[in-house]
């Protein structure tokens, strides 16, 4: 499955800490992540949201998780105008941003933890995770509590950095995510908490591609498929709750 390609030991995820971090850089966040990938991540992100509207002909309802500032569950209605939203994030600050961009959009904002989220079984057509599944303290938890309320045939898509396994892969996230986007994000957002030390590290911690997915099966899920992006740094996972 290949080996890692840390730069120190797994960061903490205590969810206080985590909290504190994200409502910290909240109003530079979108700035942060535009800066650091050029642009890219719409991109990505849409890949993935396309993916989500296979699941919503017709409407429906989609649960973006992990939401942040609310880009992925917007994009998943550009591309399934008919569907509805509910979009959770745990971080208020993070939340606060959301409200301000989705305006009168068919979103459903709360505050919640994807390892407790507050809605019946079988709720959802399709579920998304941009960027944050990393962040949970329990990913193994995280996957199953998505499952519960996926319904059966629901699909979920997980797009996520982690430890590229190729050499310009490497190479990349050497140069990069060891000196760059650090100094990088403590400049723009002035965060106290070194927020961006800590996605160097929860990064270069996070499954390889191939280990999430046995994950990702391990938790309830089939027919996963994985998508790259960006010489392997990036990648979608998506599978079917059967």
């Amino acid at each position: 499955m290949g080996g890692r390609t840390g730069v120190s030991a797994a960061p903490s995820k205590e969810s206080s800490q985590i909290q504190a971090m994200f409502h910290d850089i909240s109003s530079r966040y979108d700035l942060v992540n535009s800066v650091m990938t050029g642009g890219r991540h719409h991109a990505w992100r849409r890949a993935a949201a396309l993916e989500a509207a296979k699941d919503l002909a017709g409407g429906g309802w989609a649960l973006d998780a992990c939401c942040g500032t609310g880009d992925f569950a917007l994009a998943v209605l550009r591309e399934a105008p008919s569907a509805r939203v509910a979009a959770t994030d745990f971080t208020r600050g993070m939340l606060e941003v959301a409200k301000k961009k989705v305006g009168s959009a068919p979103v459903s904002l709360g505050r919640a933890d994807t390892l407790r989220l507050p809605f019946r079984d079988a709720a959802f057509r399709t579920a998304t995770v941009g960027w944050g599944i990393r962040n949970v303290s329990d990913t193994a938890a995280a996957l199953r509590e998505l499952a519960r309320v996926l319904a059966p045939g629901g699909r979920l898509h997980v797009l996520e950095s982690g430890p590229p396994q190729g050499c310009l892969g490497r190479l990349g996230f050497n140069m990069l995510c060891r000196g760059v986007v650090p100094w990088l994000g403590r400049l723009i957002t002035g965060s106290k908490h070194d927020a961006y030390a800590y996605y160097r590290d929860s990064v270069a911690a996070h499954l390889t591609a191939s280990q999430f997915a046995d994950l990702v099966r391990a938790s309830g899920f089939a027919e996963v498929a994985i998508r790259s992006f960006a010489f392997g740094g990036v990648t979608l996972h998506s599978a079917k709750k059967p």
